[in-house]
Formats: structure tokens, sequence, C-alpha cells
């Protein structure tokens, strides 16, 4: 049986009647993998209450609206502080209209009923790549300078059955992307890949394997990036696997 170990490193902290609306409906997804937190409206957020928020975190993500002002407000005050500690802090608006005020966040992703699974599948296989568990893990700087951009980030999430080749996988994951904003940067983007341990015959085929998809990925673009990827054997994946794919 597989031990799942939480990581003490990430923290999801919903603001505000919306955020924590969303909070509620993925915690049982997430808390595994990180701390939760609710902020009221009326909550006292002083720097005493954020210094807290914040010690010993890599990872922030932020659930809110930020149609609500007060709770952003709140956003940009957590969001100033981690930025002072070099936390990676990432939002999740839930917004419909875009918001044209500044955030302090590294970056901004929309949420909503049609992506938040693959959204939660992303954050998870984030918190996993950074592990000491992880197969073939990666330094939590990479992550930072795929989400620190300026511009937009592109993302998409896909779980394969045994089977598929390579081309479907890679076709199926370019259909799926979603862009954040209209520009993006093509400097960075991050592979990860979590693979059940009945998904290759032998390490040696499994390494093999990834690399065949790794080159299938960078053909299906026509921007050259810095690629970082990483791999995660799991049993409980059986003969599945789960790909992630984020470019800013």
């Amino acid at each position: 049986m597989e031990t799942i170990q939480k990581m003490d490193v990430a923290k999801l902290i919903g603001i505000g009647d919306d955020g924590i609306k969303n909070l509620d409906a993925i915690k049982d997804q997430v808390k595994h993998n990180m701390d939760l937190e609710k902020i009221a409206l009326n909550q006292d957020v002083d720097k005493d209450y954020v210094r807290q928020l914040l010690d010993g975190l890599d990872m922030l993500f932020l659930a809110y609206n930020s149609e609500d002002k007060r709770a952003l407000q709140i956003v940009n005050a957590i969001g100033f502080m981690a930025d002072e500690r070099r936390i990676l802090s990432i939002g999740l608006d839930s917004a419909k209209k875009e918001n044209t005020d500044d955030v302090n966040l590294n970056s901004v992703i929309k949420i909503n009923e049609e992506n938040t699974d693959d959204l939660v599948n992303i954050l998870n296989m984030m918190i996993d790549a950074i592990s000491d568990f992880c197969t073939i893990n990666m330094d939590l700087t990479d992550l930072k300078e795929a989400f620190a951009s300026d511009k937009g980030i592109k993302y998409s999430y896909g779980e394969f059955n045994k089977g598929l080749t390579n081309e479907e996988i890679v076709k199926s994951l370019v259909e799926k992307a979603v862009q954040t904003s209209e520009e993006l940067n093509a400097k960075k983007e991050i592979i990860l890949v979590e693979m059940g341990l009945n998904y290759c015959e032998s390490e040696a085929e499994t390494l093999m394997y990834v690399n065949e998809l790794l080159m299938e990925i960078q053909e299906s673009r026509e921007d050259t990036y810095e690629g970082i990827f990483t791999l995660y054997l799991k049993e409980n994946l059986e003969d599945k696997m789960k790909v992630a794919l984020i470019y800013n």
C-alpha cells in the first residue's frame, strides 16, 4: 500500500465567500498535499497574522473572486508579504469578468466548473514534483521561473490509459491547453509526468518511453522553450499516466 506523505511546504487559502466556497469544493482532493485556511472578509488581516500564515511555505495558492474588492485587498496584502519571502504565489480567481487591477501574485488563473478538476490535479502534481519522494524531481526555482512571468501562462492536463500512442496523448494535451493571457514569454516549459508502476515493463522501458514522450511534446510546438520535466512513479495509478504541461 502506497503511503501518502503530506508536504508541509504548500497552503491553499480561501478568501471571502466565493474563495471559501471553492476551497470547500476541492479540499478533499488537496488536503493530503497542503494546509488549508479560510479568511472571512470581516477578518482582521494584519502583518502578524499574515506572517504566521506564510511561515515555512514554499507555495501559496489563493482562491478568491477579484470582483470583490475587499477580497482583492486581502489577496494583495498576503501576496506582497509572500513576494518578500520569495514564496511562489498563484491566484485562483473565480470572477467571470477580467480583473484590470494590479495583483501582487506571481500568476493568476481563472477557476470555474469546467477547469477545476484539471487545476486541482496540476496543483497536486506541482507539489509532488518538488518532493523527495518523486522519482525524478525538480527544483522549486524552476517552478518559480515558470510562474513568475510578466505575461501569462499556458497549461494543460490529461490522464491516459496504457496503449495510447504518444502522438494521441500530445494531441489531446494541445487541444485542451488553456492560455491565461494573449501574450507569453515563450521561455520556460514544465512537463510533469506521473505514471503507474504497471504502465511500462521495466525501469529502462519507462525512461525510454518518457524520453519519446518529451520529444513528441517538443515537436508539437513552434517556440523554443527551456524544458524541465519530472517523473513520479506511483503504485496507485496502476496502468495509467497523468501529464501536466505548463508554459510561460
